[in-house]
């Protein structure tokens, strides 16, 4: 009887164990307005930020594109990248996940399709198109009161993380750092990029401008973009001036491009690390 009551209180400890953990985060869902060329699109955001007045560190997370276009609607600012937002967020950062212009209910275009005159795949300006969306995500989160201008880290995955990179390069007051998941962009197949020389290039273009630290972190097994390509684009923009720490994930599932998602013990020691040495938060593993 006294084991049975015993085992009662114990799981019922878990249960409130559970409750404080969720009450201890504060969330909202937001419209952010992005301006260009006189058009107002706003875009939706969700935000996760420690119960209190602050400041914190902001963390502007961003995500990926899927190949089938038909899938970029399925993008959802409520549950987009949910249990990673929550982790960032106990580490002390006010983290808001941003959809962009043509993903989800954003309103918008999608926009992230530039050329160059001979038909091939324009990603330097690609990835700059999509800077904006983030750039007016910081803009806005600088306004709340519990956010602490001064430490602003950006973070995306796969095009996202191309995207990141391309905001770094712009100079935005209070960026500290950057955290890139297996960024890129043109995978249309495993293991296929279309123009891989161009997008290439476009690492090489940001490297020249972009003077913050940033964190490149790829799985041996991503079959978006794989090893070879990554160390690539790695070395040119840093051949170029940027500054960049390359990790190199073990290999995860089928595909490790989701490492960000399904991975969490691969890249968090790295991530926490590289957060702590930037100043964005005190703790280190």
């Amino acid at each position: 009887m006294k084991k049975r009551i015993v085992l009662l209180v114990l799981i019922v400890l878990i249960c409130l164990q559970g409750i404080v953990f969720a009450a201890a985060l504060e969330t909202e869902l937001v419209k952010i307005p992005l301006t260009v060329e006189n058009e107002t699109f706003l875009l939706d955001a969700k935000i996760y930020k420690p119960v209190g007045e602050g400041p914190f560190p902001l963390l502007v997370i961003n995500h990926g594109t899927p190949r089938l276009a038909e899938d970029r609607a399925k993008t959802n600012a409520s549950v987009g990248y949910k249990n990673q937002c929550e982790t960032f967020a106990n580490l002390g950062f006010t983290v808001v996940f941003v959809v962009r212009r043509g993903f989800g209910s954003s309103e918008g275009q999608y926009v992230e399709n530039k050329v160059y005159a001979d038909g091939t795949r324009n990603y330097t300006k690609s990835g700059l198109e999509a800077a904006k969306d983030i750039s007016a995500t910081v803009e806005y989160m600088k306004t709340k009161q519990y956010v602490d201008n001064k430490r602003i880290v950006l973070l995306g995955q796969s095009t996202g993380g191309h995207s990141v990179i391309a905001a770094g390069s712009l100079h935005s007051d209070g960026v500290i750092g950057i955290v890139n998941f297996a960024g890129g962009r043109g995978s249309y197949a495993p293991d296929l990029v279309r123009d891989e020389k161009n997008l290439i290039n476009s690492m090489a273009h940001y490297g020249k401008t972009s003077r913050v630290p940033t964190i490149w972190l790829y799985s041996v097994n991503d079959h978006y973009f794989g090893p070879s390509l990554a160390q690539a684009m790695v070395n040119v923009y840093v051949g170029n001036g940027g500054q960049a720490r390359f990790i190199s994930l073990p290999a995860s599932g089928t595909d490790g491009h989701s490492s960000f998602v399904h991975a969490r013990d691969n890249w968090y020691p790295h991530v926490v690390n590289f957060l702590s040495e930037i100043g964005a938060i005190k703790e280190s593993l």
